[in-house]
Order: structure tokens, then C-alpha cells, then sequence
């Protein structure tokens, strides 16, 4: 896909759709097209957070990696959503470790261009909050009922 494609694809995700076209033109030049198989990981819980990652095509997974060789799926994430945009804002570590289920497509996004992005576009930056704080909202109510099953037992 050369970059007026990857440009147009990126016009119609919810997080760059208010960006002008040179904004985006950019984004596509200075990103990275990587393609994942069923299995791979994209990146390990307290690995470097250097970069976000869009989906593209395909799901990838939340998972839970246990000593005894268990992985438990927490949550699933698709198309035009985005990844690893906490430790970048934190300046953390991973705080998750992320593998695709199937074939999937993501754009990595260096995490420099991606502050530069937030700095300068307010619409932008909102939005990632607003995903952010759903997210949070989203895991707070999965506990509370996981912890309500484990009182019910």
C-alpha cells in the first residue's frame, strides 16, 4: 500500500478523521505497515513502550500469560482501534502483553510522532481520552463482577 492509500485509510479511523490531508500523508510516511500471523505477539507485558500500534485489519488480544503455562484471553481489540497508547502517554513500560488472533495488519506509529500528534490536534487528544477513560470504565465494571462471583462462591 504506498502512502496516498495508507492516507485515505487512515482519514476514515475515528482517531485521525480530523486530520488535514498533509498531517496524514505524514503519519503514512513515517509509520510502519507490520503484518502478524495467529499467535504472534506484538509485544510483551513490561517491554519498552516506544510506539502505538493501529489495527488495520484483524483482532488482537489482551491476554494474561501464567506461570504454569495457562493464557487467559481479557479482552479483544479490532479494526481501526489502537494499541499501546498508555505507555506511550505514561512514558511506562507495557502494562499488558498483545498478540493477534488470526491474520492481522497494524500500523506502528513511533511514539514521538504520536505525542507530537496529541501536542499539536486538541480534537485528537480528547478523543484519546475519551477512549481511555472507557476503557477504564470498561475494566472497572469486569472486576466488579468478577469479584461479585468470587463473594457469590
Amino acid at each position: 500500500m504506498d502512502v496516498f492509500e495508507e492516507a485515505k485509510q487512515l482519514s476514515r479511523v475515528p482517531l485521525f478523521s480530523k486530520l488535514d490531508a498533509s498531517k496524514l500523508k505524514l503519519i503514512a510516511f513515517t509509520s510502519e505497515q507490520l503484518s502478524l500471523s495467529d499467535g504472534d505477539y506484538l509485544f510483551h507485558l513490561n517491554d519498552p513502550s516506544d510506539s502505538i500500534f493501529l489495527i488495520l485489519e484483524g483482532v488482537l488480544e489482551v491476554v494474561v500469560e501464567h506461570e504454569d503455562g495457562r493464557i487467559d484471553v481479557i479482552v479483544q481489540r479490532g479494526k481501526n482501534e489502537i494499541i499501546g497508547e498508555m505507555g506511550v502517554i505514561s512514558n511506562a513500560p507495557r502494562s499488558a502483553t498483545i498478540r493477534a488472533a488470526g491474520a492481522a495488519t497494524v500500523l506502528r506509529i513511533e511514539a514521538d510522532a504520536f505525542m507530537n500528534l496529541l501536542s499539536e490536534n486538541p480534537s485528537m487528544s480528547l478523543y484519546v481520552m475519551r477512549e481511555l477513560s472507557d476503557r477504564l470504565n470498561k475494566s472497572h465494571r469486569r472486576e466488579v463482577k468478577t469479584l461479585e462471583k468470587e463473594i457469590r462462591h
